[in-house]
């Protein structure tokens, strides 16, 4: 009898787990499904699709199982990402440099070839650091000075025959950087002997050697007083303010990727070519326009960093340390992330996916066959709603930047 008491006491106690493990399950699918409708109702222009089948494109789990400090990451960022991605810009912009006079000084068609892939290595440098307005770069506005386009091409010649340039004017900021360096290398002429022509003139070719080097010298100062800045004073103050306040470092270098990611990278190098803020699509906005066949290199570029910061992945190595991943990672030991790392990670691999359908030139893109374009912004758009609405609520990160377009 005894016997038979003490199975139905056990039967009933497995009857009562499974309940109780069914419950439990139903709450998670409710909560699921209240994060996809805010997920939903945070923007107009998330695409549909499932993305469960995606393979996810990183190359490790970065931080599972690691005990997660604010200190571990910002000290990660700045020693193994940020400074060495600003010394190697520095590096490549000391090779513009010298380029540009060996070729301002023997204007033939070697050295033009030579500055112009000098040229290209810097602006690729400089796409794993436009996310990193922070500190000195915020101070003097780098970003506004080394890479505003479209150019004012008409505005920077009638200056540059003048001779009354300044390139420290805010004025002047879409007369000078790479855009100013893509069309004074690719947009003069149709050809390098008509390009050369201008350097050789009697009568102008001194200008537009002389700005060309003022051009190039401008932004190897201002990419070097950044760096320095790092290495002397800034690397330090930027981890030792590792509070969770609004002007803390964490909160603040999240909000600058994620204002990054969606002003520059998602809007400024699909969206606006494409026509998805205005009534028709603008060819002439897409990135180096004069020399149109490496504006998708240059995305991609930018595409690979973002997502390398995402992974915490040190720069140009493959070791990674404590990052946004690791520390969604972390927070699975306290509660359901959602896999949220996972997603994120996904519609990067979807995103480089669709790059592939693209052609290398993105403004004959947009003028053969935009809806490629258009669906390339959707897909960018996603991860908007993945890291702008999902993670930093996750974070407990406050969005600090007004958001003007609709996102």
């Amino acid at each position: 009898m005894k016997n038979n008491i003490s199975t139905l006491c056990c039967f009933a106690a497995l009857f009562m787990s499974v309940l109780f493990l069914s419950c439990s399950e139903d709450d998670n699918v409710q909560l699921d499904e209240a994060s996809q409708v805010d997920q939903n109702n945070s923007t107009d222009d998330q695409i549909d699709g499932d993305t469960s089948d995606s393979v996810d494109t990183t190359a490790s789990d970065t931080g599972a199982g690691e005990e997660f400090t604010r200190v571990t990451m910002l000290a990660n960022w700045a020693d193994n990402i940020i400074i060495p991605a600003f010394e190697s810009l520095v590096d490549n912009m000391d090779s513009l440099s010298l380029a540009a006079n060996e070729f301002t000084d023997i204007p033939n068609q070697e050295n033009l070839i030579n500055l112009k892939q000098s040229w290209l290595n810097a602006y690729l440098a400089w796409q794993t650091v436009d996310m990193f307005d922070i500190g000195k770069a915020e101070e003097i506005t780098l970003r506004n000075f080394i890479n505003v386009y479209p150019l004012d091409a008409q505005g920077m010649t009638t200056t540059l025959l003048a001779g009354d340039y300044d390139l420290t004017s805010v004025n002047r900021q879409d007369e000078q950087g790479f855009s100013a360096l893509d069309y004074l290398l690719h947009g003069l002429g149709n050809s390098d002997e008509e390009i050369i022509a201008f350097y050789t003139d009697d009568t102008n070719g001194l200008k537009y050697k002389t700005f060309l080097n003022d051009v190039v010298n401008r932004m190897l100062s201002l990419t070097s007083i950044v760096l320095e800045d790092w290495k002397e004073s800034y690397r330090d103050e930027f981890i030792e303010r590792d509070g969770n306040a609004a002007t803390e470092s964490v909160n603040s270098m999240v909000n600058d990727y994620i204002y990054y990611y969606e002003k520059f990278l998602r809007a400024g190098k699909v969206g606006i070519p494409a026509g998805v803020f205005s009534n028709s699509s603008l060819s002439d906005r897409v990135e180096a326009r004069y020399h149109g066949d490496v504006s998708k290199e240059l995305l991609i570029k930018a595409l690979n960093s973002a997502q390398d910061f995402f992974n915490g992945v040190h720069f140009s190595q493959e070791d990674s340390g404590m990052s946004l991943k690791g520390w969604i990672n972390y927070l699975e030991a306290s509660g359901s992330t959602n896999n949220l790392d996972s997603l994120i990670n996904n519609q990067f691999g979807l995103i480089h996916l669709q790059l592939e359908n693209l052609n290398s030139d993105l403004g004959q893109q947009v003028e053969i066959d935009n809806i490629k374009m258009l669906e390339t912004y959707d897909i960018l758009q996603k991860n908007v709603v993945f890291m702008k609405v999902d993670m930093l609520q996750l974070l407990d990160i406050t969005v600090d930047y007004v958001d003007a377009d609709g996102d």
